[in-house]
């Protein structure tokens, strides 16, 4: 899978989800956790969403809303 496609398909993902998580990513995209913290890292940088920290959760993604 390319990188570009991931990450386009994570974006949709959090968009139709509105809340996403590292955990999240790794079991929609069985990917590693490594790979799913770069991508919402990745989402945070290009404004798709923010991150904030619930407790028990961890750091949690939250799609912008436009």
């Amino acid at each position: 899978m390319q990188s570009d496609d991931l990450f386009e398909r994570a974006k949709s993902f959090t968009e139709e989800m509105g809340v996403v998580s590292v955990s999240s990513l790794q079991r929609k995209f069985l990917i590693g956790h490594f790979q799913a913290k770069s991508l919402l890292q990745q989402l945070i940088e290009k404004n798709i969403c923010e991150s904030y920290f619930v407790q028990g959760q961890g750091y949690i993604l939250k799609k912008f809303s436009k």
